[in-house]
């Protein structure tokens, strides 16, 4: 598979311009990041094309879709996401689906998600881009998250129905909850858009972890899938030395 590390975890030392060379250094072609914030989309393209770099995701607006009140300004924001992404020559955009919203059931919250991202579908469809929604895990690291499984990222996806929304299947997130993650991932690989990666427990070097990644990472690769890996982990050797690892463990 392709590998893109997340920008926000490795060399946290270094401007953040500067974390692509030092990523190119350890053999990578990729890399993504969390939210722009107030940092230079211009000035991050520069850097990534200095290095012949591709940026293959980052954190959009489209963030608590549970709560239909805030669906007007996450949408209006999302214009200003696809004009950045245009910018970074970024064809990904994460997308975040909220929190449980209380004396709201499930199935009121899953028919807001799905009116957002079909109301965001046609802008990403005319620019080009790709949302994906990611999985997170509600027991460790976001308690209360919406979208914590499989079947409820599925039934979304299929539901807003565009090529241009996609899912964001963490590998790391999805094995804390459910498990079974190589099913789970094949049956759905047509939804998918783009993948995470980190060790569990601890969410450190994948290769220390109980999931093993060279399996999946084959079986995703010989049903076909032409996206990214993310190494969204928190490493806990140097990043150098912990990158080239990890790319050579997977090769």
């Amino acid at each position: 598979m392709k590998l893109t590390p997340c920008l926000e975890l490795f060399f946290r030392d270094l401007p953040f311009e500067e974390r692509f060379a030092a990523v190119a250094d350890c053999g990578y072609s990729a890399g993504e990041f969390w939210r722009l914030g107030d940092r230079n989309p211009d000035a991050i393209h520069k850097a990534a094309q200095a290095h012949n770099m591709t940026i293959t995701s980052f954190t959009s607006h489209l963030d608590g879709l549970t709560d239909n009140a805030k669906h007007d300004a996450a949408l209006q924001a999302f214009a200003q996401d696809i004009e950045d992404a245009k910018r970074l020559e970024c064809r990904n955009v994460i997308a975040l689906s909220g929190s449980f919203i209380p004396g709201k059931t499930r199935c009121q919250l899953t028919k807001n998600i799905i009116e957002a991202l079909k109301r965001a579908a046609p802008m990403a469809e005319a620019a080009g881009i790709t949302i994906v929604l990611e999985l997170l895990n509600s027991a460790v690291n976001h308690p209360n998250y919406y979208i914590d499984n499989s079947e409820d990222l599925a039934a979304v996806l299929r539901a807003v129905d565009s090529p241009n929304v996609k899912g964001l299947y963490d590998i790391y997130h999805a094995g804390i909850m459910e498990g079974n993650v190589t099913e789970k991932i094949l049956t759905n690989l047509d939804i998918i858009g783009h993948f995470h990666a980190a060790g569990i427990p601890g969410r450190h070097e994948m290769k220390e972890g109980e999931q093993n990644y060279p399996f999946l990472c084959r079986k995703i690769d010989e049903a076909g899938f032409q996206g990214y890996l993310g190494l969204e982990y928190v490493p806990l050797k140097p990043s150098r030395e912990s990158l080239i690892e990890t790319r050579e463990w997977l090769a």
